[in-house]
């Protein structure tokens, strides 16, 4: 889904190495097989899915996406529609489907508003159902769930070829289990690009010290365009189908990654005021938010874990 994955074993035993390249062969097939079927765009089963939708089919959703489509409506239902994951057209004209579309400038307003349009008239997923749709003008994008959803089941598998010690980075989302020989792992969180940044401010925020969980982040500084002095960044607003502003950056603690990536965007949509309520009510309690001022706000839970670097401070809920 183009992202770059990193992953990193701490084996436990010298034989292990020897399990390595089995472990990692079958670790890519995994990964490359989900980023091929579960792309919005492309070749894959949900690309063809999206394809048929936008000519007015009712498609079969895809048997192996399918407890995907099921978390991901879970999730959009719990948090009141501010995460969404049918928002593949949307995301298709503001250019952020890939970094080569990327615009210069806002998408024209009626095309934008007929999009927006398609999608509050679509119908609901009911997750007993063998097909979606009709429902032309809407397409199904896992790009803000899928990294979650898949890193945790690579390192499921990871633990089932005996390596229990294990930590994948893809993007913004880091997952760890287990530890690194006798030390816990320590993940760095960074701090987003700012407007008038110092060159010689701190490039993180804070480090934490993880175990069995996964810390992800959402920023505004990865994937944007400037137009007239204003960002405009991926993180897209489905109830008026434009990108969020208040917040640079959002990162989630928990041991659900799927939850903390989808969780993570939703809060992010929310925006500084209503972030706090929307995660006591999707039951995150870790988490640390920084606005368009600058300004980093912290959940109790996590603020006790942090470890903040030289010259940062922050806001306690």
């Amino acid at each position: 889904m183009g992202t770059e994955i990193t992953v990193t074993l701490a084996p436990q035993r010298r034989g292990q190495f020897r399990s390595v390249k089995r472990a990692m062969t079958e670790l890519k097939i995994l990964l490359r097989n989900f980023g091929h079927d579960g792309w919005a765009w492309g070749f894959g089963a949900l690309a063809e899915f999206n394809r048929e939708l936008a000519v007015g089919k009712a498609p079969a959703i895809p048997h192996s996406l399918r407890p995907l489509f099921d978390r991901a409506w879970q999730l959009r239902e719990a948090s009141g529609g501010l995460f969404e994951p049918r928002v593949a057209s949307l995301v298709h004209l503001w250019g952020f489907d890939s970094v080569e579309r990327i615009r210069s400038e806002p998408p024209p307003a009626d095309e934008a508003a007929a999009l927006l349009q398609a999608l509050v008239g679509a119908p609901a997923y009911q997750p007993s159902a063998e097909r979606y749709g009709p429902a032309p003008g809407v397409g199904w994008d896992f790009g803000g769930i899928g990294k979650g959803y898949i890193v945790d089941q690579a390192l499921d598998l990871l633990a089932s070829e005996g390596f229990i010690d294990a930590t994948i980075d893809a993007g913004g989302n880091v997952a760890v289990r287990g530890q690194r020989r006798e030390r816990s792992w320590r993940i760095g969180i960074r701090k987003p690009l700012m407007p008038d940044d110092d060159p010689d401010a701190p490039e993180l925020i804070a480090v934490l010290e993880a175990h069995d969980e996964s810390i992800n982040t959402h920023g505004d500084d990865q994937r944007y365009f400037i137009h007239e002095g204003k960002r405009y960044a991926h993180i897209l607003d489905p109830r008026n189908g434009q990108c969020t502003s208040e917040l640079r950056s959002l990162t989630v603690v928990h041991r659900d990654g799927t939850l903390a990536e989808a969780g993570g965007a939703a809060l992010f949509v929310a925006g500084p005021g209503a972030w706090p309520d929307l995660a006591e009510k999707l039951g995150i309690d870790q988490v640390l938010a920084v606005d368009a001022r600058g300004e980093i706000t912290v959940t109790p839970a996590l603020a006790a874990r942090l470890q903040p670097e030289p010259g940062v401070s922050w806001k306690v809920l």
